[in-house]
């Protein structure tokens, strides 16, 4: 009942009157602004880490130890075009895609090296 007073009221002095649209260009222009920012920040980040694993993928050499995607630790024996020659246990070398290593864990330490670290 007070809503049709308020309304005959604008009406009566013009007052609250819907504007020629000016205002809604603005209502929508923040959230598409933040959602463009939201995008371009994802994308960044995304295109980082991917930068960084390639980086990674290309560092690894003869004689590192990784852990495939699978969980697998492994040690590096050779080094392919698209792929690597690990081993993962006495006499047992499999060919794994250079895409199925999550992380390097390190060079293999050797009895000499061991060796060096205690002196």
């Amino acid at each position: 009942m007070i809503e049709n007073f308020v309304l005959i009221g604008q009406a009566a002095t013009g007052a609250g009157a819907p504007s020629a649209g000016g205002g809604s260009m603005f209502g929508i222009l923040g959230p598409v602004a933040i959602f463009a920012v939201m995008i371009f920040f994802l994308f960044r980040a995304q295109k980082k880490e991917a930068k960084k694993r390639k980086t990674m993928l290309e560092a690894i050499k003869a004689g590192d130890k990784v852990i495939t995607g699978g969980g697998i630790y492994a040690t590096i024996i050779s080094v392919k075009d698209k792929s690597f020659i690990v081993k993962i246990a006495e006499n047992v070398k499999i060919e794994i895609n250079k895409a199925g290593v999550s992380s390097i864990i390190g060079p293999v330490e050797t009895e000499a090296d061991k060796d060096k670290s205690k002196k």
